[in-house]
């Protein structure tokens, strides 16, 4: 179970700092306070990681999501709701909706409509007539991106390719991407063929969850049934911890990414959509969310700072399961473990493990009495 602090608005944050900052010249050390949290005394740099966060990252995509990617917490965005066409990003649908029919070890004769693909746009090199495993197709729509890999899932799956792209519409309105319509499975530009960086987050959390894919994703290149395919995903060779997901370029759509890493400290998950340089771009995000943002296991340690003793002279190492609790890094500070420990008259213990943040209950869990030896 996780537990995620909701990040303040950008414009609550805004005001908080400007009144912090004054506070720190005309009345001594700054006090937040508010109806929910006891009085926090905020530091300088506590103030400065604030205001940090208010302005935001660097963007130059006309939009674009961070997301925390264990919780889904939305962290930064800019028009994640506007339709925008999608390019190649398009294939995660793909390939969701081509395994709920095919099998991965599936052999598929690839027919003449899948190579016919315009000139100029990628192919992973199939051949009509061959032979082909659906986990090589999967590979060759994934990492090259390549259109004909697509085109051949589609009519693997569902007979024509039409049929296989209203099977993605109506994936697309059950899982509530109402921003997201398909045209066709490989996305070429074509009219109506769009998305939104929230939907598109999203869809890659669906495409994560399979693992098949999520392994896909994260593989940088692979010869495979004699093809070798190499991942258009430049960070994943280039940004520490980055494991996926999927690029898209075209003439409409500009350059879209859908990005993951994953550090000891969290996971972030980043979409931008027609951005002048997105590389950039992402990394610039990501750094972000790993400068201001942090996973911590807020449960008991077992060390000899957590034990008790008994109105009988027993002792006790006291547990709790995992906590994880997903804040700002400037709250680190102002969180606070609470141990409620009780003991009956029979001297059985009980107890509570709470984690508070001001006067707000963050966490509360059962604990654990491990005997010890006496």
């Amino acid at each position: 179970m996780r537990f995620t602090l909701s990040q303040l608005p950008p414009r609550l944050i805004a005001a908080l700092v400007a009144w912090l900052a004054w506070l720190s010249v005309a009345a001594g050390p700054p006090v937040w306070t508010s109806q929910h949290t006891r009085p926090i005394r905020l530091t300088q740099e506590q103030i400065r990681e604030l205001r940090s966060i208010q302005q935001g990252p660097p963007t130059s995509s006309q939009a674009g999501v961070l997301e925390d990617a264990p919780s889904g917490s939305v962290l930064w965005q800019w028009r994640a709701d506007a339709p925008l066409p999608m390019a190649s990003v398009t294939k995660l649908m793909t390939v969701l909706v081509a395994l709920e029919t095919l099998s991965p070890d599936d052999v598929v004769v690839i027919p003449r409509a899948a190579v016919n693909i315009p000139p100029g746009y990628v192919r992973m090199g199939l051949q009509a007539g061959r032979q082909v495993h659906v986990r090589t197709l999967l590979y060759g729509a994934l990492l090259p991106s390549g259109n004909d890999a697509a085109l051949a899932l589609a009519i693997a799956a569902a007979g024509d390719v039409q049929a296989f792209v209203d099977r993605m519409n109506a994936r697309a309105q059950e899982w509530g991407l109402d921003q997201t319509h398909f045209a066709n499975p490989h996305g070429i530009d074509a009219p109506g063929h769009v998305s939104s960086a929230g939907d598109l987050a999203q869809l890659a959390r669906k495409a994560l969850e399979n693992p098949l894919i999520a392994e896909i994703v994260a593989t940088p290149a692979i010869t495979i049934e004699g093809f070798k395919l190499t991942n258009t995903n430049e960070l994943l060779t280039t940004y520490p911890g980055a494991y996926g997901v999927k690029t898209g370029t075209t003439d409409e759509a500009g350059q879209v990414l859908i990005a993951a890493a994953r550090r000891a400290q969290g996971d972030v998950l980043t979409v931008v959509m027609h951005s002048s340089d997105r590389y950039a771009e992402t990394r610039g995000l990501m750094d972000f969310y790993f400068r201001h943002w942090v996973w911590v296991d807020a449960g008991l340690k077992r060390d000899v700072l957590n034990r008790v003793t008994g109105p009988d002279g027993a002792q006790y190492l006291l547990a709790t399961p995992p906590a994880p609790l997903f804040l700002q890094r400037w709250q680190l500070l102002e969180v606070r473990p609470l141990r409620v420990v009780r003991f009956d008259a029979a001297g059985q213990p009980s107890g509570l493990y709470q984690v508070w943040y001001g006067e707000q209950k963050l966490i509360e869990l059962p604990l654990t009495f491990i005997p010890l030896p006496r």
